[in-house]
């Protein structure tokens, strides 16, 4: 009979090894490192922190294989092990959700067990699915690369929210510099340098003029003033403030390539998603 204390001494040994191993152990492993364990004991020393909450079980990446694991995040109550399994990878998984093809691979289960248990998780509101095939935490804010961020309505851009976002930061960039120039008629330098604003001043102004019900910050509205960048109608300085450009203006050529200024510049290639054929501000510079 394996007595109590040597159990207790084998649980804490087979923590400590897993605690060493983030990424778990598969139990070939864990026995190599624990050689010297009578496998009774090891064995009642597993059952006993599964039991209790302190490892997990996940499927290993041969048929019928397993790893072992520290628990990571919250243990749920009356809860299976196929739904703490999932729970456990959807926690894991953070804003960004996690895709149910993943949860099939990670865990084993089958196509009708797994949505078994996901429909049973969102029953009791542990669980929500952001879209048909991605899962995250209820109360887990999604990640802008799932929603599209604060301009997409549904997955759509929503683009008359945008232009008219643009147009009201626009306006208040072209009132600054014509109050500074008005305030400094006789020193170009300083009616210039006054005329510049920084992103979280137009963020202030924007807040303050609530013109949106959504809670808009300074990325957000960089990202409009970039749109009215590629537009011609602001600049922005090598400190990352920002101007407006007064109608009429002379320029030459090169200095209004929208190449300059596109964010996603490095992505540009010919016969790409994102290229200078399909480029819409490119074809109007061309045309200028």
């Amino acid at each position: 009979m394996v007595k109590e204390e040597e159990v207790s001494a084998s649980e804490a040994e087979v923590l400590a090894i897993l605690a060493n191993n983030e990424d778990g152990l598969s139990n070939e492993n864990l026995m190599k490192q624990t050689a010297g364990m009578d496998v009774k004991v090891r064995g009642e020393a597993v059952n006993a922190l599964l039991s209790s909450g302190k490892i997990e079980m996940l499927p290993g990446q041969a048929a019928g294989s397993f790893i072992l694991r520290l628990r990571k995040g919250t243990q749920i109550a009356n809860a299976t092990h196929e739904e703490q399994l999932i729970y456990s990878l959807i926690e894991e998984s953070g804003k960004k959700g996690i895709w149910i093809r993943d949860i099939r691979d990670r865990t084993g289960l089958s196509q009708t067990q797994m949505r078994k248990v996901l429909k049973v998780l969102e029953q009791r509101k542990l669980a929500i699915g952001t879209t048909k095939k991605c899962y995250m935490l209820y109360d887990m804010v999604a990640d802008e690369s799932l929603t599209g961020g604060t301009f997409y309505s549904d997955q759509q851009l929503d683009s008359q929210f945008v232009e008219t976002l643009a147009h009201i930061c626009v306006a208040m960039l072209q009132s600054k510099r014509k109050f500074s120039e008005d305030n400094h008629k006789h020193d170009p330098a300083a009616a210039r340098e006054f005329a510049f604003v920084r992103s979280t001043e137009v963020t202030q102004f924007i807040r303050e003029k609530g013109v949106c019900r959504v809670q808009l910050n300074t990325p957000d509205i960089e990202s409009i003033l970039s749109v009215a960048l590629l537009d011609g109608l602001i600049e922005r300085r090598a400190d990352g403030m920002y101007r407006a450009l007064m109608a009429k203006i002379t320029r030459c050529a090169p200095s209004v390539c929208p190449c300059i200024h596109c964010p996603v510049e490095a992505d540009c290639k010919p016969g790409h998603v994102i290229s200078p054929q399909n480029c819409e501000y490119f074809t109007n510079w061309l045309d200028w």
